[in-house]
């Protein structure tokens, strides 16, 4: 398959809980196994950073503390601000990990207490200034609105908002779409909804009043439950999985834009 757009930067978002974390994995997964595309993952989320470990991808520097050692530079006067800024982009080249399939970059935790507000607007600096080396780049978001509404998803090209069979996921997915279209570039947005069991008429139903297009449903997936219970990185589970199947049968809707 050939890409319409590159690079394609596909943001993945949702209320917590609801595995938005273990999708990406899964199409990072999809597409490696499918195509030889040059794919940049981003761990975005700076509370929950799960993702490098989900698929065996650690970077020995995140962009907090890469931050934290430029506040530090600068006020110990180790260097100067012209020069650290001349230095930026090669500090947060050389924070991605990289493996055979894919690279990865991760915002990491907070170095200390207060606001990560410094860190979201780098984050979107970096997302801007190193997607164009890649061929496609997933988002790990953080739980909610707050990566939308600063504006740090802005160049984003696709949004996947996953959400689970509550009530409450789906008006998340509604508010996260409705506060993208005022602070991102998004051309595309969908919705993908996982862990499904049972009769979720009422929840398709919640979704079509809001106009979301629902792009797959996946269902509950005893192997992937137990892979998540017993610590296992998702990158390794079976093509038998029901919820990976469900994800490599739709890989090309996902990337077109």
């Amino acid at each position: 398959m050939e890409l319409k757009k590159i690079p394609l930067i596909i943001a993945i978002a949702g209320k917590g809980g609801v595995g938005k974390t273990i999708v990406t994995t899964l199409i990072a997964k999809a597409i490696s196994t499918s195509y030889k595309y040059k794919i940049l993952l981003i761990d975005a989320d700076p509370t929950h950073p799960h993702l490098s470990k989900m698929v065996k991808l650690v970077p020995e520097k995140s962009l907090e503390k890469i931050r934290a050692d430029l506040i530090d530079n600068t006020i110990g006067k180790k260097e100067d601000i012209q020069s650290l800024a001349e230095t930026i982009d090669f500090k947060v080249y050389d924070a991605i990990k990289e493996s055979k399939d894919f690279s990865l970059f991760s915002i990491g935790q907070p170095e200390g207490p207060g606001c990560f507000c410094p860190s979201n607007a780098l984050l979107r600096k970096v997302i801007e200034s190193i997607s164009s080396d890649f061929d496609i780049v997933l988002i790990d978001c953080e739980a909610g609105l707050e990566q939308i509404n600063r504006m740090v998803m802005k160049s984003i090209d696709t949004l996947l908002i996953v959400t689970d069979i509550s009530l409450r996921s789906v008006e998340t997915a509604n508010s996260i779409r409705e506060s993208a279209k005022k602070f991102t570039n998004y051309k595309r947005v969908s919705v993908i909804i996982n862990r499904s069991k049972g009769d979720i008429t009422n929840i398709l139903d919640k979704l079509k009043e809001y106009n979301l297009d629902v792009l797959t449903i996946i269902p509950e997936d005893d192997l992937l439950t137990e892979f998540d219970l017993e610590g296992k990185p998702i990158i390794d589970i079976s093509n038998a999985s029901i919820s990976f199947q469900k994800i490599k049968k739709n890989i090309e809707n996902i990337l077109e834009i």
